[in-house]
């Protein structure tokens, strides 16, 4: 997957519930968490993070190859696997 920029929607959230950390959609009067995305790891929450700093897409592998001390290529796994995510529950705006 080559994507080149990412940009979260606005409106969506990262919260803790029960123990376990979601996405939400703030403007969902129920509160409950995506389809799809029903929990995230700490990987996904320090990718989450650096996203809503704004980190570009191009920096996250290294900067989770340092985080969690694992090689690039299973960063960029990593990586690939959570955006697919997103894309999905259509929380991110991107370019290829």
């Amino acid at each position: 997957m080559k994507i080149r920029n990412v940009k979260l929607k606005p409106g969506f959230v990262l919260k803790e519930l029960g123990g376990e950390f979601c996405i939400f959609d703030e403007r969902d009067s129920q509160n409950g968490s995506l389809d799809g995305l029903p929990s995230v790891n700490e990987t996904c929450i320090f990718l989450w993070n650096s996203l809503e700093r704004g980190t570009e897409v191009g920096r996250l592998v290294s900067l989770l190859s340092e985080e969690k001390n694992i090689d690039e290529e299973e960063a960029q796994l990593e990586l690939e696997e959570f955006l697919a995510k997103l894309i999905h529950g259509n929380v991110i705006e991107f370019d290829r």
